[in-house]
């Protein structure tokens, strides 16, 4: 069934659900290569972090009171020394070492002091043990993140101190992009008449960083039988087309659609810009077809677009946040008005020179937010998204 002018949430739901229900197959890579992919299954550590009782503190090794004879300095390394801490003994420890059998703590260096020839406790009476003790972080089975969850850094680094050296994740879905129109070209300044493709240059980049790849960016003319074939891609997870949603003579997504058997998931969208936008499925492949004005084909790939590329990764949809105006908005139209803001002291102040022709108001931009049908005025909360660059 299609999803005929739908709200913003209602469309972001159906772009979801489609990718959900052509989710990317699944992959082994090195932890080396792991980062900002997707979690494809659970990941669960294999061991106990730390995997032994350890110094947290440069300092000695110490048990009952007070003062210490010196014994063998203990360091971090893989030979672990088994003998256990004599009564009446401190042994100097690097952070990290193994805590010997029978140490109760760990005396920080800036606690202790040398008193004839002995070791003395110079530290408050409540100190800290200074000992991380075995499995405290993890223990074998644990499960450290969810299937979906990105692998930034730091949970690349967690994976690593586990002891894992692979993960699970999902295949980068592989995308086309078809820039439409006879009026756009490639290089200079346009001439009157003509633009310049402003989606070729950015759109690789950005799908990148939503986790998918583009295999091939093309222009095509405003034709039939071009647009079809530019469509016809069902090697690829999805196709992005700019322009031609419309229904002028020269407009032929629709057609193309029609002509290729596709279904149509979405048909427009109550928002504006952007509300040319359409989703359809034609086997295994999605079309994402954004409208052909720069902002517009932006917005709706932020709105639209970003939950589509989650569901076919196997993430869970972003949830929207809210930001508080700190100007009015007017918007005596239908459906939401997508606005392009700054976050400032004062509040989400919308950007000026944006309209669904321009970018340099989204160039600048803090986020993107959508007001409701009859605006808002400053001081109201309305829904806000992140941009994914």
């Amino acid at each position: 069934m299609t999803l005929a002018g739908g709200t913003w949430s209602e469309v972001r739901c159906a772009a979801f659900d489609a990718g959900s229900a052509l989710r990317a197959t699944a992959e082994t890579v090195p932890l080396t290569s792991a980062a900002f992919r997707t979690l494809a299954a659970p990941l669960r550590s294999p061991g106990l972090v730390p995997g032994f009782d350890a110094a947290a503190m440069d300092g000695w090794a110490v048990s009952a009171a007070g003062p210490w004879i010196f014994g063998e300095p203990i360091v971090a390394g893989p030979v672990i020394d088994s003998r256990p801490l004599a009564p009446g003994v401190a042994r100097p420890i690097t952070t990290g070492a193994a805590v010997p059998l029978g140490a109760e703590r760990v005396l920080r260096s800036e606690s202790g002091r040398i008193a004839d020839g002995r070791l003395v406790d110079d530290g408050p009476p409540a100190a800290p043990r200074h000992i991380r003790v075995a499995g405290e972080e993890t223990t074998p089975g644990d499960l450290l993140f969810e299937a979906g969850v990105v692998l930034t850094p730091p949970r690349v680094a967690v994976a690593a101190v586990c002891g894992l050296d692979t993960v699970t994740v999902a295949t980068p879905p592989r995308v086309g992009i078809a820039v439409l129109g006879d009026e756009i070209v490639s290089e200079g300044v346009p001439a009157p008449g003509t633009v310049r493709d402003v989606f070729t240059v950015q759109l690789p980049d950005v799908l990148r960083r939503l986790g998918a790849v583009a295999d091939s960016a093309v222009r095509v003319a405003d034709d039939l039988d071009a647009t079809v074939a530019a469509l016809d891609r069902p090697d690829l997870a999805l196709v992005i087309t700019t322009g031609g949603t419309a229904h002028s003579s020269t407009d032929h997504v629709r057609a193309a659609l029609a002509r290729l058997g596709a279904e149509l998931v979405v048909d427009r969208v109550a928002m504006r810009p952007g509300q040319p936008t359409m989703i359809a499925r034609r086997g295994s492949t999605l079309h994402l077809c954004l409208p052909g004005n720069p902002m517009a084909a932006m917005v709706a790939l932020v709105v639209v677009g970003v939950p589509l590329i989650d569901g076919l990764l196997g993430r869970t949809v972003a949830v929207p946040s809210t930001v508080d105006l700190a100007a009015d908005v007017s918007h005596p139209r239908g459906g939401v008005l997508v606005q392009a803001y700054r976050q400032t002291l004062a509040g989400a102040l919308p950007q000026l020179r944006q309209s669904s022709a321009m970018l340099r108001g989204l160039a600048d931009a803090d986020g993107i937010l959508l007001v409701p049908e009859g605006g808002a005025r400053a001081g109201d909360s309305v829904p806000s998204l992140d941009l994914p660059w």
